[in-house]
């Protein structure tokens, strides 16, 4: 009987590199973890600071939001309407994230932000 370990994932050559990615105007995104929250990653940058040839597979990065102590891997897509790919090979880093917490995004936060804008222009401002 075959395990998770025996099947080898056949990935799309243009996830082979953030090069690739970016000639191909691909989608990446960071992804903690601990705390869930999504980030937009800018190819650019990965490119210009690694190179063209730098993989993002089981790339793990610490955590950008504020108080978090958690590690962040990187999802792709080739366009917007398609579906994310965590860039995850290795078995123990894919086993060790089976227990994520939800996705986090800026859209989780308008309820909270309407409330308290609409609190905020409720309450009488100082005269500077």
């Amino acid at each position: 009987m075959e395990t998770g370990a025996d099947i080898i994932a056949l990935w799309p050559r243009w996830m082979n590199s953030a090069g690739a990615m970016l000639r191909m105007n691909a989608l990446v995104r960071s992804r903690c973890a601990k705390c869930g929250t999504l980030l937009r990653v800018e190819l650019e940058d990965i490119v210009a600071r690694h190179g063209p040839g730098y993989s993002l597979f089981d790339r793990l990065e610490r955590c950008r939001m504020v108080a978090c102590i958690g590690s962040t891997f990187y999802v792709a897509s080739r366009t917007y309407g398609r579906d994310w790919a965590a860039l995850l090979r290795d078995p123990a880093l894919v086993e060790s994230f089976d227990t994520l917490a939800p996705t986090r995004t800026a859209l989780d936060l308008l309820p909270a932000a309407a409330s308290s804008a609409g609190a905020a222009a409720a309450e009488p401002r100082p005269h500077v």
